[in-house]
């Protein structure tokens, strides 16, 4: 890692977690250390640094070995211009060297199996999923190789915003769906703010089942947390047509619950992600 992730916390020391030295070793480290990070320096990447974070989301576990995803490099200027527009107006996306593309990919299963005789006859929910999650995994496993060898990135969920402006840019055949991106590149000095506190483990960590105690208790910790941090100053959900709660302290809770009541607030072109469905199937998946 380079000499600025160093001096930042990583989430064992944020929260506290007593690690035997032989088990925080150096993958713990860039793995708890991880921050998006969303300002690049213009340096191009050394030679051969690009194929092996290729090479190690290539290696990403793959469900019965289908490898029903594509990666998509693209270091073009202009291209990255373009799709900067169609994902938010994201300046980080121009700035980053390399922006990769993760593409649930079932084209090249339809293909091989019409080219050995058969029927492709897997068009289910199941297949979308299996490949959205080849895809995924991928990306996670570029993101770490990335971070080891001292580069910051940022996932890209806004990809999304307007698929089929997508598909035209990529040129992706029927059965390719752009899932996120990935900008990859050295920062710019003064971009962090530290790593992002997360929810008390006992509300996403469960030992054998489910459980729900005292998870109310939990929110609250969590919501003074972000709140002591500032993390939505400048960011608050405004409620179109309703009555500010006053004397209300604005947290990870109330900021949630905001942007799950106004689908706007979690994609820009929310319009568009919620036809999805359509926009899915239309490009070659089924989700029955």
């Amino acid at each position: 890692m380079n000499n600025t992730s160093k001096m930042i916390k990583n989430r064992v020391e944020l929260e506290g977690i007593n690690l035997a030295g032989d088990i925080l070793n150096e993958t713990i480290e860039v793995l708890t250390s991880h921050e998006s990070v969303r300002g690049f320096l213009p340096n191009s990447l050394p030679e051969g640094m690009l194929q092996a974070i290729t090479t190690a989301a290539r290696s990403a576990p793959t469900s019965s070995n289908l490898q029903a995803y594509s990666i998509v490099i693209v270091k073009d200027e202009q291209r990255k211009d373009r799709l900067a527009a169609l994902s938010g107006n994201q300046q980080f996306i121009r700035e980053a060297p390399v922006f990769l593309i993760f593409c649930a990919d079932i084209y090249r299963l339809k293909y091989v199996t019409g080219r050995q005789g058969y029927k492709f006859a897997a068009d289910t929910l199941e297949m979308f999923l299996l490949a959205a999650m080849d895809a995924s995994l991928a990306l996670q496993n570029a993101l770490v190789a990335a971070e080891s060898l001292g580069l910051a990135g940022v996932p890209v969920g806004s990809i999304r915003n307007d698929p089929q402006s997508v598909v035209k840019e990529l040129n992706l055949p029927k059965g390719v769906f752009a899932v996120a991106g990935l900008s990859i590149g050295y920062e710019r000095e003064g971009v962090r703010r530290g790593v992002k506190p997360r929810l008390p483990e006992q509300v996403t960590v469960h030992e054998e089942q489910y459980s729900t105690e005292g998870i109310d208790l939990l929110f609250d910790e969590y919501d003074q947390t972000m709140i002591s941090r500032r993390t939505y100053d400048g960011r608050r959900v405004s409620l179109a047509g309703e009555p500010e709660k006053h004397g209300l302290e604005y947290g990870w809770c109330e900021h949630t619950a905001r942007r799950c009541t106004r689908p706007e607030t979690i994609a820009v072109s929310a319009s568009l992600r919620e036809n999805l469905r359509c926009i899915l199937e239309e490009h070659g998946f089924s989700l029955r």
